[in-house]
């Protein structure tokens, strides 16, 4: 089986479907789609902002990958989801782009207090 057959190509056409269809979600606040090489391609963040955001992921990613490594058998990064009080990140890197959704991580279950 050759490469193109066993990964699906990562056109524009698909980047902005990808892009379209995150930020009809609720809570999404911000998006970031990397290519292979990490440079942002479509963002909602300020081009410093994606591009420092690009190489902390890289950094992130780089150090999930070591551990990865060291499990029985090595597995491979499919999704990331990191929660803090106030956002959420989740990050969804495959062959040819990633893509990092920041979203608001408010708790439903605490908003129906009794």
């Amino acid at each position: 089986m050759q490469q193109d057959e066993a990964e699906p190509k990562r056109t524009q056409r698909y980047v902005d479907e990808v892009y379209r269809r995150v930020l009809e979600k609720p809570d999404v606040e911000d998006i970031l789609i990397l290519n292979r090489s990490g440079v942002p391609v479509k963002t909602t963040m300020e081009r410093d902002i994606a591009l420092q955001n690009a190489c902390l992921y890289d950094n992130f990613r780089e150090k999930c990958q070591v551990f990865m490594n060291k499990l029985e058998p090595p597995q491979a990064l499919t999704m990331l989801r990191v929660r803090t009080k106030q956002h959420e990140v989740i990050i969804t890197p495959d062959g040819k782009i990633t893509v990092l959704v920041v979203q608001n991580a408010r708790d439903t279950a605490s908003l129906n207090t009794v």
